[in-house]
């Protein structure tokens, strides 16, 4: 099987709406808040993009922040909801009573926990967010954000180096599947870590200006 790649443009613009919460059901390892707050930055900027992690008492700021964002039609992201599963049921009476701008968006992460209210799962739009399993599906996946479709690099050293960071990316991450053989350590391997490494390379395509790419 062939499953399409996930790309938060699509689901935003196409399987989204304002009055419906998008929860992502993430494993350990996996977490789309890196994607999600760079995809955020160009839609709403990123003072129009909230992001709490709850279970430290962050309670009461959440709901004001759900309040002041659905007004303003702003975008907000609560994070690990599978620690303060008494509390969903309040948010999710807040987020019923909110008459949100039709630009607001509730984002929500949690790993699956056998308390997790039903109503709230029912009325979300539930996406499970975890490495794509393969390397030709993690990688099909990892174009979408380094390569956007349609966009075109000068430099082709430059696009040479990001398949090559692409690639190994996804071989770190399908390499996970076999710990302990080999790895005694389970490493997260992230989206965060790829977007580090583009940068650090990218980085070094300036600076070489044209020169010989120092492998």
């Amino acid at each position: 099987m062939q499953p399409a790649s996930f790309v938060l443009k699509n689901l935003f613009e196409k399987e989204t709406t304002c009055a419906d919460p998008v929860l992502f059901i993430i494993s350990p390892g996996s977490d789309p808040s890196a994607e999600l707050q760079q995809y955020a930055e160009q839609i709403v900027g990123r003072a129009g993009y909230h992001e709490l992690a709850m279970g430290g008492g962050q309670s009461e700021i959440a709901i004001d922040t759900l309040k002041q964002a659905a007004m303003k039609g702003e975008w907000v992201c609560l994070k690990n909801l599978h620690l303060v599963t008494p509390w969903l049921s309040v948010l999710e009476k807040e987020f019923k009573m909110l008459k949100p701008d039709p630009k607001f968006r509730l984002w929500l992460t949690s790993e699956p926990h056998v308390k997790f209210p039903s109503i709230l799962l029912q009325t979300s739009l539930k996406i499970t967010y975890e490495t794509p399993p393969g390397v030709r599906n993690n990688l099909s996946r990892t174009f979408n954000y380094v390569v956007p479709t349609g966009t075109k690099h000068s430099n082709p050293a430059q696009t040479q180096i990001l398949f090559i960071l692409s690639w190994y990316h996804a071989l770190l991450q399908e390499r996970r599947t076999y710990i302990p053989q080999g790895w005694v350590k389970f490493y997260e391997f992230s989206y965060g870590d790829l977007m580090a490494g583009e940068k650090i390379l990218s980085g070094l395509i300036t600076e070489m200006k044209g020169g010989a790419i120092p492998w």
